[in-house]
């Protein structure tokens, strides 16, 4: 898994507005989706055991922290971080807060 804070990342100058641009990738997407997760405290994705999927998983999250296990790693992650888990990596999350957390996914598939 890859991270980056939002606060470490140096602004690229736009005319109207400021952009950080956190990861990028290039290549041939067959499958791009973008979701909003609420993690309420004590709750774990997957409930039980490991996710792995086909797509890399981007993720922002914007309110709260939660815990993470990837590829044999654990880490906490909070408001202002992203992170990047590339296909077929095994991981999970918990939200350990007494708070709920907010994040924002996309799931991106590459093309055959």
């Amino acid at each position: 898994m890859e991270k980056i804070n939002v606060n470490q990342v140096e602004p690229i100058g736009m005319p109207i507005y400021e952009m950080k641009k956190l990861f990028t990738k290039q290549g041939n997407f067959q499958e791009v989706s973008m979701s909003v997760i609420s993690l309420t405290p004590g709750e774990r994705i997957p409930t039980v055991g490991m996710s792995c999927h086909d797509e890399d998983e981007y993720s922002y999250i914007f309110r709260g922290e939660i815990e993470t296990y990837c590829n044999g790693e654990y880490s906490v992650e909070k408001a202002g971080d992203a992170t990047l888990i590339p296909s077929g990596e095994e991981h999970w999350c918990v939200n350990n807060s007494s708070e709920p957390c907010m994040l924002v996914c996309f799931m991106v598939k590459k093309a055959e």
